[in-house]
C-alpha cells in the first residue's frame, strides 16, 4: 500500500518553507549591515570650490537720472509801468539777442522827454547869458564901475544856471531812457518758456511778462545720493545719455555740487554743463548721467562667498597647505551684478571659498575642488 500525501498537507509544508526562506534573507541582511557599519571609516572632508583672491584697479560707473535745464533763466519785465499794446512772441519761440518781445504805450514818455528837452534848451540859453554877464561884470569891476558885491552876484548867477542846466540834462537823459524801457528786448539768444500778460493789460514796473531761457550753456541736472557725493569734484567729466537719443552719449562736466541736501530726500543737486548736444534738444528732456569713478583698491567675489556670522560679514578662507578653514571679517563695497566688491579684510593670493561656504565651519578641514 503506497504513501498517499494529502494536497492540504503539501500546501502547508510549502508555506512553511517560504516563511523560513524569508527569515533567513532578513537575518542575512541584518548581519551584512552590521558588518558594513564596522567597515566604514570617518566621514570624508567636505568638498568646496575656492578662488584665488586679488585686489585690482577698477572703475565704477555711477548712474543717476536727471533732466535738461537752462543754466540761465530770466524773468523779463518792464522797468516802467504802462499799458501793453503789443506782444511779439509766443511760448516756444526762439529769439535772437536784442529782438523785441513786448511793447508798452510810449506816448506819455515821449511827451515827457520832449518837455525836458525844451527845458534843457532854455537852461542852456540862461547859462550862456549868465556867462556873458559874468565876463562883463569882471570887466566893470576892474574899472571899478561896480562893487565886489555885484561881481559876486554875477558869479553866483552863472554857477546856479550851470547847476540847473546839468540837472535838466540828467533829467532829460532819464526820460529818454524811460521811453526806451517801453520796449522789452531779449537779453540773449534764447527761448520763451512762459508768458504772463496779454495785450491791453496795464502792468507795473517789475511785473514778469515772460520767462526766458538762455540758449547758451544748457546743462543736465541730477541728484546724487549722500553716499556718492563726496566722490565727485567740480570739473570732473561725465557722459550724458538721453532717452530721446538712446544710441548716443554726450560729453559733460560737473559744474556745481550743492553744499546742502534736499529737504525731501538725502540727495545733493549736481549740475553738469553739456559740452555738446543735438540741435533739436528741448528743455526738460530726461536721461542719465554716467559718472566714472576709479577705485584703486577693490576685489570682486561672487555673492555666494559671503556669509553672516554673529552679525558680521565674513568669508571662509582655506590654507593652501593644510586645507584648514579660517573665517575672515571683510568690508564690502558696492554690489556689481552678481558680485560684491571687497574693500578690506583679505590679502592678495588667499584662497576664498566661493561654493559651499555656508556648509563649513571655522577650523574644519576641506577638500578643494580641482579645476
Amino acid at each position: 500500500m503506497g504513501l498517499v500525501i494529502s494536497p492540504k498537507l503539501f500546501c502547508n509544508q510549502r508555506n512553511i518553507m517560504r516563511i523560513i526562506q524569508c527569515v533567513l534573507i532578513a537575518a542575512s541582511a541584518i548581519i551584512l549591515s552590521a558588518c558594513g557599519d564596522n567597515a566604514i571609516d570617518e566621514p570624508l572632508d567636505r568638498l568646496v570650490e575656492v578662488s584665488v583672491f586679488s585686489y585690482q584697479p577698477a572703475t565704477r560707473v555711477m548712474d543717476y537720472p536727471g533732466r535738461v535745464q537752462a543754466r540761465f533763466q530770466s524773468e523779463l519785465s518792464f522797468q516802467v509801468e504802462g499799458r501793453l499794446i503789443e506782444r511779439l512772441v509766443d511760448v516756444g519761440d526762439v529769439v535772437k539777442k536784442g529782438a523785441p518781445i513786448a511793447m508798452l504805450d510810449a506816448k506819455d514818455y515821449v511827451l515827457s522827454s520832449e518837455s525836458f528837452s525844451n527845458k534843457q534848451k532854455a537852461a542852456a540859453a540862461d547859462f550862456e547869458r549868465a556867462k556873458r554877464d559874468l565876463v562883463r561884470a569882471k570887466g566893470l569891476r576892474k574899472k571899478k564901475f561896480i562893487g565886489q558885491s555885484d561881481l559876486d552876484k554875477a558869479i553866483n548867477v552863472e554857477r546856479a544856471s550851470y547847476a540847473r542846466l546839468k540837472a535838466l540834462k540828467a533829467e532829460h537823459a532819464q526820460r529818454v531812457n524811460q521811453r526806451g524801457y517801453t520796449q522789452l528786448l531779449a537779453p540773449a539768444d534764447g527761448i520763451v518758456t512762459t508768458l504772463n500778460a496779454e495785450v491791453g493789460n496795464v502792468v507795473k514796473a517789475g511785473f514778469p511778462i515772460a520767462t526766458f531761457a538762455w540758449k547758451n550753456d544748457w546743462e543736465f541736472v541730477t541728484a546724487v545720493s549722500e553716499t556718492d557725493v563726496n566722490q565727485l569734484i567740480v570739473g570732473q567729466s561725465a557722459m550724458i545719455k538721453l532717452w530721446s537719443y538712446s544710441d548716443k552719449q554726450y560729453m559733460a562736466v560737473v559744474r556745481e555740487i550743492s553744499p546742502m541736501s534736499s529737504d525731501s530726500s538725502p540727495s545733493y543737486k549736481v549740475k553738469l554743463s553739456l559740452s555738446s548736444y543735438p540741435d533739436d534738444l528741448k528743455l526738460g528732456m530726461t536721461g542719465h548721467a554716467l559718472i566714472s569713478k576709479k577705485e584703486a583698491h577693490i576685489g570682486l567675489l561672487p555673492t555666494s562667498a559671503i556669509v553672516e556670522l554673529n552679525g558680521q560679514t565674513m568669508v571662509m578662507t582655506v590654507d593652501s597647505k593644510t586645507n584648514q578653514v579660517r573665517a575672515k571679517a571683510v568690508t564690502i563695497g558696492k554690489p556689481l551684478g552678481d558680485h560684491v566688491s571687497i574693500v578690506d579684510g583679505l590679502n592678495n593670493g588667499q584662497w576664498v571659498v566661493i561654493a559651499g561656504a555656508n556648509k563649513i565651519t571655522d577650523g574644519s578641514t576641506v577638500r578643494v575642488l580641482e579645476k
